[in-house]
């Protein structure tokens, strides 16, 4: 192994370097989402809500989703918190580094760079071990913030041993899949194809321990999963620390095996070898739009599947979602918004089930309509990543220099621009009515009466929702117009917008502050009225944004980003 490892450390700082704002706003936004989310809901959680809640909690679907009930044995916020939580939180980290591992392997191979690094004096395995170290770095970071701001917060049920394990688990359940990762680059001929492994692995271990969560006897299921090993740490009750020395162990045994794997293969190959092409191209080859949609449908496809699963995985709990919001105040404020909560202030969960209930007859829409008012928001909210991703894939084009090649034929470039348009405004209206079947597919299993959530109700309460996922398509075109330089600013806003509301629901911040979101003017349905005539001024708003993106990409010059 000697000389094999090389300058890891100074392609480590080069990595560093190239992570100091990708990373950074990962690791702000991560803590801004985890640490802000705690004063909104302990003001939401008193004990008598918590108590009220724990019923929910130890629901089959519940556990599915967010893991066993540990908090259910416990009367104070910090489990509760931990339950609702950390598994979200540590899927969240495993994308993150996901991205990290083959975004400085496998996609730096598969531009070239890999090659000019390898000219220099490098070890054959320095680039790995350097994005693996730089993994870790991340990692750490993420970690140490995470569980002091949690800390700093000063609950009495969230001490700094609790905390500190709170932000280990994240940094070392993202350590086993940025291993996995290293793995799949080695396996796999291009960075799309070891993404779509790395993220398939992510699925399949969040699906695989919710069996183990569900029944004790299937536990093992559970312990198999790094996301299944990171609730078992049961932070802030009895804080168990052995399952991050399982997944550290776990994530260097994997990495040992990315490393052979990286010493016996090829540069530029994949131990996989990648499917043969056609002798001909197919006809979609014959025009720019054609070509774009080749290269955007199994994006589309994944992203179509995985909505389907998720509004289906929402819909598991609306037989008993009566109770669901009846007995727990933080559900009422996200569902019935600051009114609801002020009506049913100072009755016992009876008295506001009765009441709840009595007021949602008289207004003629029902309970599991609520429901679908506040997934539709998170829901909506998801939906937006691959539009921005079908837009910013125009710049990453132009910036690998294959946007040169199409444009040196005779095609122009609002011809070429316009096929990501295209596929970002009419992808949005496919996502919504994908969420709209998958929640009613669902509930028509689990709900007596299925009048209660009528497909109309649905498509019409997700449709609504296009517009405001239109204005941002528009925005994410006029950066790559006028500033593709600064594309990444789509994404601070993304996280503002997702912020905004979901937690504005919870009144926390000023209601002027959702205004200044597209999502702060979509109608949440039953209870606002769809309002035509703001959903036709968010789509001339998003047309005048798409318009300028326009004009000014017909102006640039072509190859803006890489001089």
């Amino acid at each position: 192994m000697k000389g094999n490892f090389d300058n890891s450390f100074i392609l480590t700082r080069f990595m560093l370097r190239r992570e100091r704002i990708i990373s950074s706003v990962w690791i702000v936004v991560l803590v801004f989402v985890v640490v802000g989310l705690v004063p909104g809901m302990q003001a939401a959680l008193d004990p008598e809500s918590r108590a009220s809640l724990m019923p929910m909690l130890e629901m089959p679907a519940m556990i599915a989703m967010i893991g066993p009930a540990y908090a259910a044995d416990y009367d104070t916020f910090g489990p509760l918190y931990s339950t609702f939580m950390l598994l979200f939180t540590a899927f969240t980290v495993g994308i993150m580094n996901i991205f990290l591992v083959v975004r400085h392997t496998r996609a730096d191979e598969e531009k070239g760079r890999y090659e000019v690094v390898r000219s220099l004096p490098t070890g054959r395995l320095a680039t790995l071990n350097a994005a693996m170290i730089t993994a870790v770095i991340v990692n750490a970071v993420m970690s140490i913030a995470i569980g002091l701001g949690m800390y700093a917060l000063g609950d009495e049920s969230m001490d700094f041993n609790g905390s500190m394990l709170w932000g280990a688990s994240l940094g070392a359940v993202g350590l086993v899949f940025a291993a996995l990762s290293a793995v799949f680059c080695q396996l796999s001929a291009s960075s799309r194809s070891a993404s779509g492994y790395s993220f398939t692995a992510l699925f399949i271990l969040y699906i695989l321990r919710a069996p183990g969560d569900m029944n004790a006897d299937l536990e093992s299921l559970a312990i198999i999963s790094p996301l299944g090993l990171v609730l078992r740490t049961k932070a802030y009750m009895t804080d168990h620390w052995w399952p991050i020395f399982l997944m550290l162990g776990t994530a260097i045994v994997i990495s040992i095996v990315a490393y052979r794997l990286n010493y016996s293969r090829d540069i530029e190959q994949g131990l996989i070898p990648a499917r043969a092409g056609r002798a001909h191209g197919s006809f979609l080859l014959r025009t720019p739009s054609g070509l774009t949609f080749k290269l955007l449908k199994t994006s589309l496809i994944v992203w179509v599947v995985g909505l389907l699963s998720l509004a289906a995985a929402y819909g598991t709990i609306l037989d008993g979602v009566d109770d669901f919001i009846a007995n727990n105040e933080m559900y009422q404020q996200l569902m019935l918004g600051p009114a609801g909560v002020e009506f049913l202030e100072g009755m016992t969960p009876e008295e506001s089930a009765a009441a709840m209930r009595e007021a949602v007859n008289a207004t003629g829409y029902t309970l599991p309509q609520l429901y679908t008012s506040m997934t539709n928001s998170m829901m909506g909210m998801l939906s937006m990543v691959p539009l921005l991703l079908f837009i910013l894939k125009a710049k990453s084009e132009e910036r690998d220099i294959r946007s040169e090649l199409i444009l040196a034929t005779p095609v122009s470039r609002n011809k070429y621009l316009a096929g990501f348009a295209v596929i970002a405004f009419v992808s949005a209206v496919i996502m919504q009515l994908t969420l709209a079947i998958g929640m009613y597919s669902m509930a028509l299993s689990v709900l007596p009466d299925v009048s209660e959530l009528s497909l109309g109700y649905l498509l019409e309460a997700n449709l609504v929702i296009v517009p405001a996922l239109w204005v941002m398509v528009g925005a994410a075109i006029l950066l790559v117009g006028l500033l593709p330089k600064a594309t990444g600013a789509v994404w601070g806003y993304f996280g503002y917008t997702f912020l905004i509301i979901f937690v504005g629901r919870l009144d926390i911040f000023p209601e002027v502050m959702s205004r200044l979101t597209p999502f702060g003017y979509v109608p949440q349905l039953p209870m606002d009225e769809t309002n035509f005539l703001t959903l036709g001024l968010l789509t001339a708003v998003a047309a005048v944004l798409t318009f300028a993106g326009f004009i000014f990409y017909g102006k640039r010059d072509v190859n803006a980003i890489t001089h």
